[in-house]
């Protein structure tokens, strides 16, 4: 061997057979590499070994260096034959001030020198070369060697953990955040349209009326946008499943055409539904989401219709399967598409044009959700149209046919045959919310209903009621402070004497995993915040008929009725004219209070607004106790929700204070913040909530009065 440890370049005739880069790890390919390109250029097996052994004690002395060397190997002209040279270079940057005792041996005998950044390890081949073996060299080099594939394969796979796991966790969060933020925007808006039904029942002047009627349809719009946006993320994700159950084309039918019928009218629309007699009238499928479908492909077509008709029709296609595929068909005589329009017509937030979203509205969510539903359901979807003459949207899905009568695969036990239109006064409903706002709204729904409900504010509460007396249907809702209503109707579920009393979950979480949690906690169906008073009537005339049925099976079931939990709130404007002339006098100078906004949360009724502060004041004076208890046991899940309920209630109720510091709270517990963080938190939040309650207590010493 003899050595180059020159800072010379090889000679310009020199050609090059490779280059490695000596990354950690690299050593044993190194050696496997440089045995055999010697060995292809026709060295011996001794000579090989042995070049391989240096070249592997340099390796391993560079395999230490934050940045790759490189090993260039090269032939070398030499008078009389070749050279095969091993140049090694690195950064000069990176290198460690090495002890000398730690240098390879191969580098000691050929005197190298701190500071130095390349080293030749050259080797005179002692034979005649043939003129194929340069090439045979290069290929040995630019082969991967099986632990190059192995490593390769290896690092491919880790790589695909590491994005399948962070795609993982980017579809959780984003479920996790669409769930918080379903429910922080449903909550608010079960009490706006709640409170706008009950004022649109009451007497009002056409001014009135038209304005509530107004935000009665804007409230609808919101919520209109909040599920699409939903759908989109679930569908996105893989989260919906479709039913199988009895599903009746002409009924579901008769629905959109009912939906639909007054929008028709409005814009002197006709509305024609024709389906061929081939068509079943019973098939296995998902009623709900072909009526989704078939809705906003309608409420599209008469959206964009100005005059003429919007037709639907439904015929079976031939297939050999055995299986029901229809073709449903929206035709209408609108502004139609271009062939442009028609390409990205079915991508999400896609619309036809910007003009569109102007004159029309709409996020262009509601064609991709269709889109992908009907993908769910077997089939496909398209459009035909003609710009200025009209279009027809189509899609196919396929069903399993059922003949009448013929259960199908997964009948819901939780579908009893729905009753009368009327409902028997003396049903047993139990209320369990712990918002005092939402206590109110239920009550005046129920009130509709022809029913006065008892009331607990949380899952203790409710089951000490229904151990103390008889209640045929019990309202839950999921989240609560104390006991939240998942535990709750799991300790009913294993109470032999309260297994069987139905419970209807209202909840603002509307995601599939939420539905099927209350559900697999034994919960008989779930009612979606903001409640809608037809679909909760519907469901308790359904489980009226199915307490009634379980009560005439089995008296003795029917407890003795004891004291009624808490008693329907009494209308605070029936007591008003009992009161002082400023029954708010002792209030209106606490700087504590917005009293304003208080009011507008109470639709400017000072009694409405001085009973709910008297149960406020009532239900939350030990709030810091409840806090302090819940840190102490590590609940952050319990603090988390007394700062949520306690955030809504003082909002609402104008004290701001209270307010701002129970949403510090609560963002503090929900980001996971640290424990400093948390502590400070919670004291602002107790120092809060004792100057407000001085304050009121020093205005109104005792008790607020009660009107």
């Amino acid at each position: 061997m003899s050595v180059d440890s020159s800072r010379r370049a090889a000679a310009p005739d020199a050609p090059t057979l490779g280059t490695l880069a000596l990354e950690a790890g690299a050593r044993v390919r190194v050696r496997r590499k440089a045995f055999d390109v010697v060995r292809s250029m026709g060295g011996g097996r001794d000579l090989a070994t042995r070049v391989a052994a240096e070249v592997s004690d340099v390796t391993r002395w560079l395999e230490a260096l934050p940045d790759p060397a490189r090993l260039t190997i090269a032939l070398q002209p030499r008078p009389g034959g070749l050279t095969l040279r091993f140049a090694f270079a690195w950064n000069t940057e990176s290198v460690p001030a090495w002890p000398a005792a730690r240098r390879p041996a191969t580098l000691a005998s050929a005197g190298y020198r701190d500071g130095a950044t390349r080293v030749a390890l050259t080797y005179p081949l002692p034979h005649q070369v043939d003129e194929l073996a340069p090439q045979r060299a290069r290929d040995v080099l630019a082969a991967r060697s099986r632990e190059e594939l192995v490593a390769g394969l290896q690092a491919s796979n880790e790589a695909l953990q590491r994005s399948t796991a962070e795609a993982r966790e980017a579809s959780d969060a984003k479920a996790r955040f669409l769930a918080t933020m379903s429910h922080e925007i449903r909550t608010p808006m079960n009490a706006v349209l709640g409170m706008n039904r009950l004022a649109l029942a009451t007497d009002l002047d056409p001014r009135q009326r038209d304005y509530l009627e107004k935000i009665e349809l804007s409230a609808k719009h919101l919520l209109g946008i909040i599920d699409d946006v939903l759908d989109v993320s679930k569908l996105e994700a893989d989260k919906v499943v479709l039913e199988r159950g009895e599903l009746s084309v002409t009924q579901v039918l008769d629905t959109v055409s009912t939906l639909l019928a007054t929008a028709c009218a409005d814009k002197g629309l006709a509305l024609r539904v024709e389906v061929e007699p081939d068509v079943p009238a019973l098939v296995e499928g998902d009623a709900l989401r072909l009526r989704q479908v078939l809705v906003n492909l309608v409420t599209n077509a008469v959206k964009f219709t100005d005059e003429g008709e919007v037709a639907v029709r439904v015929e079976r296609l031939a297939d050999e399967t055995g299986e029901a595929v229809l073709r449903f068909a929206v035709r209408d005589t609108g502004i139609g598409l271009s062939s442009d329009e028609r390409k990205r017509l079915f991508a999400t937030f896609a619309q036809a044009d910007a003009s569109i979203t102007r004159r029309y509205g709409g996020t262009g969510l509601g064609l991709a959700i269709c889109r992908r539903l009907v993908h769910l359901m077997g089939g496909e979807i398209g459009v035909e149209s003609v710009p200025g003459v009209g279009s027809t949207f189509w899609f196919t899905a396929r069903f399993a046919p059922l003949s009448p009568g013929t259960p199908s695969r997964s009948p819901s036990p939780a579908t009893p045959a729905p009753g009368d239109a009327g409902l028997d006064p003396a049903l047993r409903v139990l209320v369990v919310e712990d918002n005092a706002l939402n206590r109110e709204v239920a009550a005046g729904l129920l009130a509709v209903l022809g029913l006065t409900p008892a009331f607990a504010h949380d899952g203790l509460q409710a089951l000490e009621a229904l151990r103390r007396e008889r209640f045929d249907i019990v309202l839950m809702d999921v989240q609560m402070p104390v006991m939240d209503g998942i535990t709750a109707t799991k300790r009913m579920r294993a109470d032999p004497a309260l297994r069987d009393v139905p419970v209807i979950a209202m909840t603002a979480s509307v995601l599939e995993s939420d539905r099927d949690t209350c559900l697999a906690a034994g919960m008989n169906e779930v009612v979606t915040k903001p409640v809608d008073p037809e679909d909760l009537a519907q469901s308790i005339r359904r489980w009226a008929r199915a307490a009634a049925e379980r009560a005439a099976t089995n008296p003795e079931s029917r407890r003795d009725e004891g004291a009624t939990v808490e008693p329907r709130p009494e209308d605070p404007t029936a007591a008003a004219a009992d009161a002082d002339d400023d029954p708010l006098a002792a209030l209106r100078d606490l700087d504590l209070l917005d009293l304003e906004r208080g009011l507008r949360f109470t639709r400017q009724s000072d009694a409405l607004y001085l009973d709910l502060m008297r149960g406020f004041l009532d239900e939350e004076r030990d709030l810091p106790e409840r806090l302090g208890f819940a840190r102490a046991a590590g609940d952050h899940t319990l603090a988390e929700r007394l700062a949520h309920t306690i955030r809504g209630l003082a909002s609402g109720l104008g004290t701001v204070e209270l307010a701002a510091t129970a949403e510090a709270l609560e963002r503090a517990y929900r980001s996971g913040a640290d424990a400093t963080t948390i502590d400070a938190a919670t004291a602002a939040l107790c120092a809060a909530h004792e100057r407000l309650y001085r304050a009121v207590d020093g205005a109104v010493p005792g008790r607020l009065p009660k009107t």
